[in-house]
């Protein structure tokens, strides 16, 4: 049975050979779950999601919906939730082409699969050391706001990048290694934007720079260089 795919141009680094990179159908099956995902968030949980792009930019809309957290709010973070572990575990296995290299075990599937479920893993386990800090270090207050706005990060990250990352595997040759970059560009920004958070969420909370310094050396910067690193292994292991 032959396997239908979906075919782009990339030129690696933008100043590399040109090369062909094929995607099985199994890749269109993940985006259309995401898309199916994504009009249901939409439609069902308009408001809320209009809220959560509000309270992003907005400190004290941000405060406030987490002290009053309605059930529909709880419901449309799940849900979102879900939508941004998605978009990472298909965007992490479509740029390893870009680099060269293939998917995890051979497998587009399996490699998407695996990359939705760490991202998610990867998050709640943040979520837990947050608390335990908080408690260890009495700022469980200051744990609790950040552990929210960190999760709103990545719901509203999802929800932007999701429409981006679903056409990589159908745009035009030449055009991809832009979005693949300009998707990491923008992950960027909004990680800065999250230092920037936990700074303003420190000062409000009125906590010791101390914390603040340890949190984001133990939490944030280490982690990062972590996964770095991890990914760098990863591709130049398996590369082509």
């Amino acid at each position: 049975m032959r396997v239908q795919t979906s075919t782009v141009f990339v030129r690696t680094g933008f100043a590399g050979d040109e090369r062909q990179v094929g995607y099985p159908s199994s890749v269109t099956l993940f985006i259309v779950c995401g898309l199916a995902l994504f009009a249901i968030i939409k439609y069902n949980f308009g408001k809320n999601l209009l809220e959560a792009f509000q309270s992003l930019f907005n400190y004290r809309l941000n405060l406030r919906m987490f002290e009053e957290r309605r059930e529909s709010d709880r419901q449309a973070a799940l849900l979102l939730n879900v939508l941004f572990s998605l978009v990472v575990g298909i965007f992490i296995s479509l740029i390893f082409p870009f680099f060269g290299a293939t998917p995890l075990w051979g497998s587009q599937v399996l490699s998407i699969v695996f990359f939705s479920v760490v991202a998610l893993l990867l998050y709640v386990l943040k979520a837990q050391i947050w608390r335990v800090m908080g408690v260890v270090f009495m700022t469980q207050s200051f744990s609790k706001i950040y552990i929210n706005s960190m999760f709103l990060h990545n719901q509203v990250i999802g929800f932007l990048l999701f429409p981006i990352v679903a056409i990589i595997p159908y745009i035009a040759e030449g055009v991809a290694p832009y979005a693949v970059y300009g998707v990491i560009a923008i992950f960027a920004l909004f990680y800065l934007f999250k230092l920037f958070r936990i700074f303003q969420i420190i000062h409000d909370q009125n906590v010791s720079f101390f914390y603040f310094i340890l949190y984001l050396c133990a939490l944030e910067i280490l982690p990062l260089l972590l996964f770095a690193k991890g990914c760098k292994m990863l591709i130049e292991s398996i590369v082509l």
